[in-house]
């Protein structure tokens, strides 16, 4: 019976150190990787990605539905010294809803690399 416990709690650190992005059931597509930039708005989906070289705009959230945007699933590395920042890098998102022209794509995302971080400067 002290085995079967070790081996339970082994199995449930396993599956709770798994990712939130990839693993997730709320996935419809395939993971795929964007060169782009990552950024913070001011509406519903606060945190955004801009692929680099499109007029697409991706909504990082938790899930499909805009209740999801409050609670973004990405890496806990991603940070924002500031609103002005903007993160420039390689994401690899995984969808929470399809692609539709004219509408926003929710997505996670899985990793990050190649950061570089601009601080915006305002002018008036």
């Amino acid at each position: 019976m002290k085995q079967l416990l070790v081996v339970l709690v082994v199995v449930v650190s396993i599956c709770s150190a798994q990712s939130k992005c990839r693993g997730n059931s709320k996935i419809v597509a395939a993971c795929y990787s964007v060169h782009g930039r990552l950024s913070l708005g001011a509406d519903t989906v606060r945190v955004r990605l801009w692929p680099e070289g499109t007029r697409r705009m991706l909504g990082v959230t938790g899930g499909p539905s805009l209740d999801d945007a409050d609670d973004p699933i990405w890496p806990e590395s991603l940070k924002f010294n500031s609103g002005g920042d903007d993160i420039y890098g390689d994401f690899e998102v995984c969808p929470f809803t399809p692609e539709r022209k004219g509408e926003m794509q929710m997505v996670c995302i899985e990793s990050a690399s190649h950061l570089v971080v601009r601080h915006q400067s305002f002018s008036k």
